[in-house]
């Protein structure tokens, strides 16, 4: 199979996504993170919320894995998580399952 400039380029956005996600599971390991590494995390995490519409739905899940596993999250986190969510949510049509609250 040839590799044409399309290939090449849909390949390179697979990739700088992998390494994109990567580097957030790495950022929200650190258990303890200090001013300089919250704002590294936060930078990241906006970084990657902006960029969403065009993540790979692979990509979306290892996120909210990784933002799931943050034991005491920061509100970044937790504001993260909720729009992975809102992602997740609308790959899986899930307005279609949602139950109706009793009154």
């Amino acid at each position: 199979m040839k590799t044409t400039p399309e290939n090449n380029t849909e390949k390179d956005q697979v990739q700088a996504q992998s390494q994109l996600v990567r580097a957030v599971e790495a950022a929200l390991k650190v258990a303890i993170p200090d001013p300089e590494e919250i704002r590294f995390r936060g930078s990241l995490l906006r970084c990657v919320a902006d960029r969403l519409p065009t993540t790979k739905q692979a990509f979306v899940i290892r996120l909210y894995e990784a933002a799931c596993d943050v034991k005491f999250p920061s509100d970044d986190v937790t504001e993260f998580r909720k729009v992975l969510q809102k992602a997740i949510g609308r790959s899986l049509d899930l307005k279609a399952y949602r139950a109706t609250r009793p009154a």
